[in-house]
């Protein structure tokens, strides 16, 4: 396994959609973890607020691809943190439009780990991505390509009812948008396994690799559909890595002058 953890391209101008999509991430968050009740089961319980949000605003194929077998009048909630028992809350939580989640979805996290990978990613490639355009247009971009990746993830998913959250479907895009914009920039990189290694790749290795994983895990979930159902979101991610891949020609319209001074003659 292996993360990248800056690159060494300088940015243009200052980056403020990134920067704003992480610290709402993180807030959203933070805030999620503090409790709140539910009635399941004849009585009240305590959970976190995330627990409830991810019931409530994730995308549940199902509903996106009006497979589901039955109207959900209850949805099986973990209690989080503030309920560690291998129990669940079973509670009546209204789903909001499908739409709508593609969106909101995109907000929430699984965990801390979760979390902190997606916005390391989207720290390193977000804000030379978001020079290449308009930041308003980058900001349309993110959410775009989050949406369309959740939707294919929801068709891939076809009757799952576990919702998908993350923003791991927009971060795709990103990734996708910088290996075509810059692929020959070093990106410091950690190999965590057998032993931790910190080298210089190029970004068509770290980012290039990334994707095709995406892709192969994408191929397998195939015969295994089982794993769209609350697993890692293959396809959101390979659908996201496609979009920003093959649109990013279209829309970026800044160059950044210091790839071509510092990669050009490579």
């Amino acid at each position: 396994m292996f993360l990248p953890l800056k690159d060494a391209l300088p940015t243009l101008r200052g980056s403020w959609v990134t920067w704003l999509l992480i610290a709402v991430n993180v807030a959203v968050y933070l805030v999620g973890l503090t409790p709140a009740d539910t009635q399941a089961q004849g009585s009240t319980r305590k959970v976190s607020k995330h627990a409830l949000w991810v019931a409530e605003y994730g995308a549940v194929p199902c509903e996106i691809t009006g497979k589901c077998a039955n109207q959900p009048g209850a949805v099986v909630i973990d209690g989080g943190i503030l309920d560690p028992s291998p129990r669940t809350v079973v509670a009546k939580v209204d789903q909001h439009a499908p739409v709508l989640t593609l969106i909101t979805s995109m907000f929430l996290h699984g965990g801390i780990i979760h979390l902190a990978f997606n916005m390391l990613f989207l720290y390193v490639y977000g804000n030379n991505v978001e020079n290449s355009m308009h930041p308003l247009g980058f900001l349309a971009f993110y959410l775009g390509s989050g949406m369309i990746a959740g939707f294919a993830q929801a068709l891939a998913a076809g009757s799952a009812t576990v919702p998908t959250v993350g923003a791991s479907g927009a971060i795709a895009a990103v990734i996708g948008a910088y290996l075509y914009l810059y692929p020959r920039v070093k990106v410091l990189t950690w190999l965590i396994f057998p032993i931790p290694v910190f080298l210089w790749l190029r970004a068509w290795v770290v980012a290039g690799v990334w994707g095709l994983l995406q892709f192969l895990g994408t191929w397998k979930s195939i015969f295994a559909p089982t794993t769209l159902d609350g697993g890692v979101a293959y396809m959101a991610h390979a659908a996201g890595f496609a979009i920003g891949l093959l649109t990013i020609g279209l829309l970026a319209d800044r160059t950044n002058p210091r790839y071509a001074e510092l990669y050009g003659d490579e």
